[in-house]
């Protein structure tokens, strides 16, 4: 099987996970509860829920749609990408419950076959929240966001990292080892040996186990694509001063397996240099 043939399997097995266990699908979120993952996303750089009114803001991978409710809720114009019609079907009931239909178009796409003209129009804000570390190829698709994202817009992405998330790495090692690509028979694994978190429900057994793919990356590499996209730095979440050192104290202090960060895209390319 060549890399393209095995970068297709995955994709497929990741799609295949999601059309049948949509996540986060937070059953019995409020409005109040949606509108705090906006503020979430406004926090990674320092702002808060009313940065989002009047912005048009694009979301690749929403999921079950929680945040993209928030931000309509905040008063943003939002399009979110999925390519789980599951997911998709869920985040539409979502925000008609919530009463955030009228202002989020939910569309069922592959984030990695979108284009920058794909929407007609250039958005304020681009967010990728741990989606683009699911897809074959996560550099991609944080090029794709920048072309859809306007001059001095923010941009928001979310991945695993590489040092942080050791742990659970060597988790992944023994589910490989033991179920192969087997989705159910991975998270009968990790729910049995792994520990269980019944409150978080089946989806966030499959989203943690079940999956058969997760790329890694670090600080250092992220700024390294923001360099190469136009992309000024503007903060991490967890906060960090020297990128390798400050990941390795997210090991050992059991925090930033799942790491944010935030830039502006400016007309002036190669504004900084990367650790």
């Amino acid at each position: 099987m060549n890399e393209k043939q095995n970068g297709k399997q995955k994709e497929a097995l990741v799609k295949e996970l999601y059309e049948k266990y949509p996540y986060p699908a937070r059953k019995n979120i409020t409005k109040e509860g949606a509108i705090y993952f906006a503020r979430w996303a406004a926090d990674s750089f320092d702002s808060d829920a009313t940065y989002w009114k009047g912005k048009e803001v694009l979301e690749l991978g929403c999921g079950t749609g929680e945040l993209d409710c928030g931000l309509a809720l905040s008063g943003a114009r939002v399009i979110a990408v999925d390519f789980s019609s599951s997911s998709i079907k869920n985040a539409k009931a979502l925000a008609k419950r919530l009463g955030a239909d009228g202002k989020v178009t939910f569309l069922c796409k592959n984030i990695l076959e979108l284009n920058g003209d794909e929407f007609g129009k250039k958005f304020d804000a681009v967010i990728a929240l741990g989606s683009l570390h699911h897809t074959i190829d996560a550099k991609k698709g944080f090029e794709i966001a920048c072309a859809n994202l306007k001059n001095e817009g923010i941009i928001v992405i979310g991945l695993y990292n590489k040092y942080a998330r050791f742990r659970h790495r060597l988790k992944r090692f023994l589910l490989w080892s033991f179920c192969g690509a087997d989705i159910e028979k991975r998270i009968l694994f990790g729910e049995k040996h792994f520990g269980k978190n019944i409150k978080a429900g089946k989806a966030w057994l499959a989203d943690k186990y079940g999956q058969v793919h997760e790329s890694y990356h670090s600080v250092s590499e992220i700024k390294e694509w923001f360099k190469e996209n136009g992309i000024e730095f503007v903060s991490s979440k967890p906060k960090l001063k020297i990128a390798r050192i400050g990941e390795i104290k997210w090991l050992l202090k059991k925090k930033g397996a799942f790491f944010v960060m935030t830039g502006i895209k400016s007309a002036t390319k190669y504004l900084f240099t990367a650790d």
